[in-house]
C-alpha cells in the first residue's frame, strides 16, 4: 500500500520520523521512509490556505497514493468536544467562501455561483466515506469547517455555522478532502483539539500533549492502514 502521511509542521512527528530511514527525497519537507518493511512519504506542508493546498496538490498528483493520513489541528465548537484529544473528521466544508459575515453571510452556493450538489459536493458539505479501519473505533467522529481565519467566536460564524452545525474548526480540512475527491483518493483525517474556539487566540501551535498523543497513536494507525484494503 503506498501511503502519505500530512501534517503541517514537523514537531508532530518528529518521534515517529526519528525511527524511520530516510529512503528518498521528493522535494522541499517532502520525503519517502522506510517502516519495517513498508514505504511511506510524509509532507510536512506548512501553514496557510492557498500555499499548502498547492502542497497537497503537487504531492497528491505526482504519486497515486492508495491512502492519504493527515494529523491536522482543530478548535471545538460544542462543549461537550474536549481539548486534547484526537478526532477523526468524516464530513467538512468551506465556511468563508461567500460574500459578507455574520448574519448576513452568503456561500458562493446560496449566491447560485457554484451548484450545491456539485461532485463531490452534496448540499455544500465534503462528505468522506472512506471505511474507517477498526483500529479508529475509539475516536469520536466529528464533522468540520474550514476557514482561513479563525474566528473569536461561535457568533461571527452565524450562517456559516448553521450550514451543518459542526463539531470543530479548522483551517485545512476541507481543502485537502475536496483534493483527495477530485483526485479519487482514499483519506483518513485526525485532528488534534487544540483549545475551544474562544480561547483560540492563546493555543495557535502544537504542544508536547499533542505531540505525546499523535506519537502514541499513530504507529498502530499506520500498521492498521497497511493491512487495510
Amino acid at each position: 500500500m503506498h501511503i502519505l502521511i500530512i501534517t503541517e509542521t514537523f514537531d508532530v512527528l518528529k518521534y515517529f520520523i526519528s525511527q524511520l530511514e530516510l529512503e528518498e527525497n521528493l522535494g522541499q519537507n517532502y520525503a519517502r521512509f522506510k517502516y519495517q518493511d513498508q514505504s511511506v512519504d510524509i509532507l510536512i506542508s506548512g501553514y496557510g490556505g492557498s500555499m499548502l493546498a498547492y502542497e497537497y496538490t503537487k504531492a497528491i498528483g505526482k504519486y497515486k497514493y492508495d491512502m492519504v493520513l493527515q494529523f491536522g489541528q482543530c478548535y471545538s465548537l460544542k462543549d461537550q468536544l474536549e481539548k486534547n484529544q484526537l478526532v477523526c473528521i468524516i464530513d467538512d466544508y468551506f465556511g468563508d467562501i461567500g460574500i459578507g459575515e455574520e448574519s448576513n453571510f452568503a456561500s458562493i452556493f446560496d449566491l447560485q455561483q457554484r451548484n450545491k450538489n456539485e461532485d463531490p459536493f452534496k448540499n455544500e458539505i465534503l462528505e468522506n466515506d472512506t471505511l474507517i479501519p477498526e483500529v479508529f473505533s475509539d475516536l469520536k467522529k466529528v464533522s468540520g469547517i474550514t476557514c482561513n481565519t479563525i474566528p473569536s467566536s461561535l457568533n461571527t460564524l452565524a450562517n456559516a455555522y448553521i450550514k451543518n452545525y459542526p463539531d470543530v474548526i479548522s483551517r485545512e480540512g476541507a481543502n485537502l478532502l475536496y483534493i483527495c475527491h477530485k483526485e479519487n483518493v482514499k483519506l483518513i483525517q485526525l485532528f488534534y483539539v487544540l483549545e475551544k474556539i474562544e480561547n483560540a487566540h492563546f493555543k495557535i501551535t502544537p504542544d508536547e500533549q499533542m505531540i505525546k498523543v499523535v506519537n502514541e497513536t499513530i504507529e498502530e494507525v499506520f500498521n492498521e492502514l497497511v493491512s487495510f484494503t
